[in-house]
């Protein structure tokens, strides 16, 4: 049984060394997953004002202007331009551009004015086709495409200006923040693999300790016994010595009284 409590005594040691080991490599993983989220929460800050300027120019859209720019019967260049951009974010927004950007396939992405509204809000700014990007770069590089020009031409096109304008500039703090997110993904992930292996060494740990201690009460339980026996044992053998030493005295005092009666 004391080869059992030693051998079950180093199986604790060894799980106990490697809890410590594990725990100071969860401790590394958490520092640099604290590290990755202030990086990227600082990042993502720098798209924040990109975000709240589209939904300021969201917040000057409504349905009466709205239908006010439907009205035009040959809008201006500016507010074509503007109309055309917004129709390839809208549109396009799988990757096929439409070839065709008349005012009269325009006016007919806007007829729904609800529904045109409703797809400017909840647009997915953070997954913009490579091609969307491309076909924008024209209207965006067109130094009438400015809010404030196209204001003297249209209040629902200047709003419109101004949302395809933030909506690219939140994209691409988003794409600089990306790597910095997926890498943040991988480390929480590598932190909760770490912690669950820890958790299992731990709970090995316990289940081993509490073995220990059962062999080693198991052991103490034993060695009373031994001791209760062992001194029970020296008990009787004392009075076996002096049963006998009274026995031989006896036939002592027995031959020497019978020499006496002779």
């Amino acid at each position: 049984l004391i080869e059992v409590v030693g051998i079950e005594t180093e199986n604790v040691s060894q799980e106990k060394a490697s809890a410590d080991e594990e725990k100071v490599k969860v401790d590394q993983i958490n520092i640099e997953v604290s590290i990755k989220q202030k990086d990227c929460a600082a990042d993502l800050k720098k798209a924040e004002p990109a975000l709240l300027a589209a939904q300021e120019a969201l917040n000057t859209l409504n349905k009466a202007n709205l239908t006010e720019l439907k009205s035009f019967g040959s809008p201006p260049g500016a507010v074509l331009m503007v109309s055309g951009a917004v129709m390839v974010l809208i549109v396009g927004g799988k990757g096929k551009i439409p070839k065709d950007r008349s005012w009269a396939n325009i006016k007919a992405m806007m007829n729904k004015v609800d529904q045109f509204l409703d797809s400017l809000v909840h647009y997915d700014k953070e997954n913009i086709h490579p091609n969307v990007l491309s076909a924008l770069d024209m209207y965006l590089k067109d130094p009438e495409f400015d809010p404030d020009f196209v204001r003297t031409k249209s209040g629902a096109a200047a709003g419109l200006c101004s949302w395809v304008i933030n909506v690219i500039r939140f994209y691409e703090v988003y794409c600089e923040v990306e790597p910095k997110r997926r890498a943040l993904e991988a480390a929480n992930k590598q932190l909760s693999d770490a912690k669950t292996r820890l958790e299992g060494i731990i709970a090995k740990v316990a289940q081993l300790e509490a073995t220990l201690t059962d062999l080693t009460n198991q052991y103490k339980t034993a060695i009373d016994a031994k001791m209760k026996c062992q001194k029970e044992a020296d008990a009787t053998s004392a009075t076996i010595s002096l049963a006998n030493r009274l026995v031989n005295g006896l036939a002592s005092e027995k031959i020497r009284w019978g020499a006496s009666v002779s």
